[in-house]
């Protein structure tokens, strides 16, 4: 669950997560973070953003990284600078496509208020169309297993695809009731994620180490050993035995991260997307961030996908009498 104060507002700087082990740069993770967060409504329309010295001061990053991210966000209509008001969320969509919609709005009410439809009944016109349009629009989901991997990747690929794409942890949500188009998801759960989604179409993406990251435990001597620690034991097994397979031998999965189980363990590999992980271990053992990176091809299919399933959507709704 998002953090919130006590006027029930999301607290944007407890939701937001940068990995300076990222290929990604800081102000594009930022970005593509806040674009989901005012395009799910986690931010709606008149919030005030925290100002880019606060923001940058939280997240230890640099003041004009966070001044660049309000910039692009500016310049996509999601955020407007008004002085001392600060910056305020403005919704979803570019402001030009707004006042389009208001335009074409605005001839259909005349064009039915000529007819001679009431104003009430063109208003319950509008809204129900609104509903059938909001349900035709394309639904993306990414699925991981824990929250804070599905949360970061599905903020990346929504600023690629430029939609929304809902995160969802495996096992923890119901196929059945969440209705998608299109199911993301990593190769690793693939198989499991298509076992228990039906009715949608599930695509597998890579999410690969960078290069930094195989840098940075391969320079590790021989006579030291590696401990990883991850959410869940699978991926941390898996991540072993991919290192292993590569001709690494002094690794081990961590159960814990207490001095009994760090005992003999000179580095521990974490998931960059946990930071506070970071801080726990600082001073009592070295420290690798895995960091992850979207696979370029990955995400030029998926865009292709994407393109399909709305063409598909599109033929549907116009072969549609009633639609």
């Amino acid at each position: 669950m998002p953090w919130v104060n006590p006027f029930g507002e999301v607290l944007v700087e407890q939701n937001l997560q940068v990995s300076r082990q990222s290929d990604v740069p800081i102000y594009r993770q930022l970005v593509s973070q806040l674009s989901f967060m005012i395009e799910s409504g986690e931010l709606a329309p008149g919030r005030t953003l925290p100002s880019a010295r606060l923001l940058a001061d939280n997240l230890h990053i640099n003041r004009n990284t966070v001044a660049r991210a309000y910039a692009d966000l500016g310049e996509r209509g999601l955020v407007e600078t008004r002085g001392r008001g600060g910056t305020v969320v403005t919704g979803a969509g570019h402001v030009p496509e707004r006042e389009r919609a208001r335009a074409i709005l605005a001839e259909a009410t005349r064009a039915c208020v000529e007819l001679g439809v009431p104003a009430a009944e063109i208003q319950a016109m509008v809204a129900s169309l609104a509903a059938r349009a909001e349900e035709d629009r394309l639904k993306v989901s990414f699925v991981e297993c824990n929250a804070d991997r599905a949360k970061y990747f599905a903020g990346e690929l929504a600023g690629h695809l430029g939609l929304p794409v809902k995160p969802l942890v495996l096992g923890e949500f119901d196929p059945v009731r969440e209705r998608a188009d299109l199911v993301l998801t990593t190769f690793f759960h693939l198989a499991e994620v298509r076992a228990r989604w039906r009715g949608a179409e599930v695509v597998a993406i890579v999410a690969a180490p960078h290069v930094r990251t195989l840098v940075e435990i391969a320079a590790v001597p021989p006579d030291r050993t590696v401990g990883i620690w991850y959410s869940t034991e699978d991926q941390a097994t898996a991540i072993r035995d991919s290192l292993t397979q590569s001709g690494l031998a002094n690794i081990k999965v961590l159960h814990g991260l207490a001095d009994d189980d760090l005992d003999g363990v000179d580095l521990v590999v974490i998931p960059s997307e946990l930071p506070e992980l970071k801080a726990r271990l600082e001073g009592r053992v070295g420290v690798i961030e895995f960091g992850n990176v979207l696979d370029a091809a990955s995400i030029r299919m998926v865009t292709e996908v994407v393109a399909d399933l709305r063409a598909a959507k599109r033929a549907r709704a116009d072969a549609d009498p009633l639609h």
